[in-house]
């Protein structure tokens, strides 16, 4: 059996706690800030399959004005042949509401990003764009394409606040498109 060492931690005023510390490596033993988000009630996820039938599928985040910022992670999935855009700066009216979800279902939390699926007036999706990627084979037996996703350290971005953003998927054959979203609300204590 390894033993394992403790040292005091302070995680609050007047409060301390043992940190537990591996007694063969001397790692402390944590989890990942985004767990502990998760923990807190502030991690949540929206998903929504659509097919999408040689066009272009759209979807609008609203950021709230707000120090809470938006640590979000896209994960997009498509059947076949797509081409994945997400601009920054868009000044559209949203149509669409999609629920977020809570990811710690025993937290009353509610997410200050709103999420849209499609919108109407308005006259740009945004004149940044923050990512691009075509991915997929079109005319092919349909095969599972990840258009974004992946580890949280290589695939996240912090959303700017008060901000809209528009995921645009275009496919080049009728597809099912996964469109996932997993994010938490976190406000910088520097």
């Amino acid at each position: 059996m390894i033993a394992v060492k403790t040292v005091g931690g302070v995680i609050g005023p007047g409060e301390v706690r043992s940190v537990l510390i591996d007694s063969v490596s001397g790692a402390v033993r944590t989890i990942s800030h985004d767990h502990h988000e998760l923990h807190d009630g502030d991690a949540y996820h929206i998903s929504d399959v659509q097919q999408v039938d040689t066009t272009t599928l759209k979807w609008m985040l609203t950021t709230p004005d707000v120090a809470k910022w938006v640590h979000m992670v896209f994960a997009i999935e498509c059947t076949g042949d797509v081409l994945v855009t997400i601009t920054e700066g868009a000044d559209r009216t949203g149509t669409t509401a999609l629920t977020a979800i809570n990811r710690n279902r025993n937290s009353s939390n509610t997410a200050g990003l709103v999420v849209h699926r499609a919108y109407s007036a308005g006259s740009t999706d945004g004149a940044t764009t923050i990512y691009s990627k075509r991915t997929g084979v079109s005319g092919a037996i349909p095969t599972q394409s990840n258009a974004i996703g992946g580890s949280r350290g290589i695939t996240e971005f912090i959303l700017k606040q008060n901000t809209k953003y528009i995921v645009s998927v275009t496919t080049t054959d009728t597809e099912q498109v996964s469109f996932e979203l997993e994010w938490y609300e976190h406000t910088s204590i520097d």
